[in-house]
């Protein structure tokens, strides 16, 4: 029975499927030094159903803060953040060879081909809040990192 659980979590959580998330996040977001690190934020928040209930927009007044003073959307973060971690280099180097993002040598992304299309109907909310999640990341990338907590990669 455990092995149909791990195929099924395969199905609906593979590279081909995610990808798209983190081209919708870089979309919006502009280039700035080392902003390839704030992909390992994406997964974590977006694929996280405290954060999609409890974040249904973001506004000109949203902050990083909002996300990191709510215990129940920060309850497991740094868990997640790791767990994620090796999905997120694989989908970045599956858009990098797509030709949907490029990584320029001070690791700022760019898109340079949005025309990636979602294919799991049942991540539409995780896509729209991807895309939107830029707005919160406004500070650099070493404070971002220091206040969700994380220490390191």
């Amino acid at each position: 029975m455990g092995s149909i659980i791990e195929n099924i979590a395969t199905l609906q959580r593979n590279v081909f499927i995610l990808t798209p998330l983190l081209v919708s996040f870089y979309q919006n977001l502009k280039p700035k030094e080392k902003n390839i690190l704030l992909a390992y934020f994406v997964f974590p928040l977006v694929l996280n159903n405290e954060f999609k209930n409890k974040i249904k927009t973001f506004n000109s007044n949203s902050n990083m803060s909002r996300i990191t003073k709510d215990k129940d959307i920060m309850a497991g973060f740094e868990d997640r953040f790791h767990f994620y971690y090796d999905m997120t280099n694989k989908c970045l180097q599956y858009a990098i060879n797509c030709k949907w993002i490029k990584i320029k040598d001070d690791l700022s992304v760019s898109v340079e081909n949005a025309d990636c299309r979602l294919s799991d109907p049942s991540l539409n909310d995780s896509f729209g809040l991807a895309s939107k999640l830029y707005k919160i990341f406004n500070k650099d990338v070493v404070n971002t990192y220091y206040a969700f907590g994380i220490k390191g990669l």
